[in-house]
């Protein structure tokens, strides 16, 4: 016999049950549902978002199921996930069912050709001049150009300093040449700004869209929109400028492959298709946006822990100078040999999930979970926060313990239980590229430096709410090997 959701908390009008939220936490949405989830003793919250439904379920083994199920693989259409694409549905992230589909298959078989989610000579010999342009930074007195994140000599700004870098990686890879540091490090701030004008629930603004016509700063419509004006109108020069020198026979980033595309559907007269100018814009934003909040994020957070436990720097450093030694970078070749700095990595993924409650997913039809019955267009919450600290899978989640990725000899396992990426068929497109990256920064910079605060010690609980959970800037100090 199936079971109703447990509804929790009772419903008022306009809201739903987002007020007992709100009362419970204002800011931290995976903080506000685990209490609620609490008082009502569950593991699969039930609340009305609004007049929607919706589901949040907690722990591991729960999450990991959401997040693998198909009937679970949709998306939720809201005022801010069409206010972000300036009023239409489309991109990667928030598309479902055969569009979504068509688009992302497209995408990545052809990103493949330039580096993204595999092994790639020219994609590795752009980062290693990244990663020596870092050091050179780290190194040498301030330019006037980078006095926004280099205030004196071996003093830089932390996460700002790596976006350059990360933002310049793929963007290699989507439109073929990299850019000003300060331009892209510009943009890095945008996507900051616009994460953190939301919750991870949606917000008030997606229960109440009219809300936007009274104080849509303060409820973030209006940074959503901004900023993505902003990133429209880049992507909108690069195409252009693509269209002046295409040919058949030169394709050299995603923008080449997918105007190609279009100019193969018009010569067939193909009208009704998924493949538009418009949509290659957000096909490029939706792969750009993620690389300043996963990797550079996920390194913030790194970062803090690396000033507050100097031993597992110095444990790191070992690592290197056994492995790699001093007369050449790291490279990909010795990520296999270098289990602790990947363990380091992968605890930092697991200890601070940058998006706590996934991205909301739509449930696709009538189904059932752990018996309770979930009907069509339920939104759902994943708490990865829970899955991330689930004591049934970590023992001791609240601890920064690298070793828990090392088994009794040292060395990685091969089970990786992480899923701040996400799982199945939506995995985030880029996790390959993200942990390569993120390798390559971590290994480069530690070979280099040894990294102390410049300021007072960040504290590693103190989180900056939005829709992504992130770390507050802080000056780090890099002192020479």
């Amino acid at each position: 016999m199936c079971k109703c959701l447990h509804l929790g908390p009772p419903r008022i009008p306009i809201l739903g049950s987002y007020w007992a939220l709100l009362k419970e936490d204002y800011y931290f949405s995976h903080r506000s549902t685990e209490l609620v989830a609490k008082r009502y003793n569950t593991d699969i919250l039930g609340i009305f978002l609004g007049p929607a439904p919706a589901i949040i379920p907690f722990g591991y083994d729960l999450c990991k199921e959401v997040l693998t199920r198909e009937e679970f693989f949709g998306r939720n259409d809201t005022i801010l996930t069409r206010g972000r694409s300036l009023g239409d549905l489309i991109g990667i992230f928030f598309v479902d069912g055969p569009y979504w589909k068509e688009q992302r298959r497209f995408s990545l078989r052809n990103l493949r050709d330039y580096g993204f989610g595999r092994r790639f000579a020219t994609t590795e010999e752009h980062m290693e001049k990244e990663v020596r342009d870092l050091i050179e930074l780290f190194t040498t007195e301030p330019k006037p150009e980078d006095k926004d994140i280099c205030r004196e000599r071996g003093q830089l700004l932390m996460p700002d300093t790596l976006f350059a870098p990360i933002l310049n990686s793929i963007l290699y890879m989507l439109v073929g040449r990299r850019f000003d540091n300060q331009e892209v490090r510009e943009i890095g701030r945008g996507i900051m700004r616009f994460l953190r004008s939301g919750d991870g629930t949606g917000g008030a603004i997606s229960l109440a869209p009219w809300l936007r016509y009274f104080a849509p700063n303060f409820f973030g419509f209006t940074p959503v929109v901004e900023e993505n004006k902003r990133f429209t109108k880049f992507f909108q020069q690069q195409i252009n400028e693509h269209k002046v020198n295409l040919t058949d026979d030169h394709q050299a980033d995603l923008i080449d492959t997918y105007l190609s595309k279009l100019e193969e559907l018009k010569r067939e007269n193909e009208t009704e298709t998924t493949f538009s100018e418009k949509q290659l814009i957000w096909t490029l934003i939706d792969f750009m946006f993620p690389a300043p909040v996963a990797i550079g994020q996920t390194l913030n957070c790194l970062w803090v822990y690396l000033v507050n436990y100097p031993e597992i720097q110095e444990r790191i450093q070992e690592e290197i100078d056994r492995v790699v030694g001093r007369s050449r970078l790291p490279n990909l070749d010795d990520r296999k040999d270098m289990p602790y700095t990947e363990a380091v990595i992968r605890e930092t993924l697991r200890k601070d999930p940058i998006n706590p409650l996934g991205i909301s997913r739509r449930c696709m039809q009538d189904t059932y979970l752990r018996g309770y019955f979930v009907p069509k267009d339920t939104v759902i919450l994943p708490h990865l926060w829970s899955a991330c600290h689930d004591v049934k899978k970590w023992k001791d989640p609240e601890n920064f313990r690298p070793e828990r990725f090392l088994n009794r000899h040292g060395d990685l396992l091969k089970k990786d239980y992480t899923i701040g990426f996400g799982a199945g068929k939506r995995l985030c497109a880029g996790e390959t590229f993200s942990r390569q990256t993120m390798f390559l920064l971590v290994s480069g910079l530690l070979q280099n430096f040894s990294f102390a605060p410049a300021d007072e010690m960040p504290d590693p609980k103190k989180k900056i709410w939005g829709v992504l959970l992130s770390s507050p800037e802080f000056w780090v100090k890099a002192i020479s090997r």
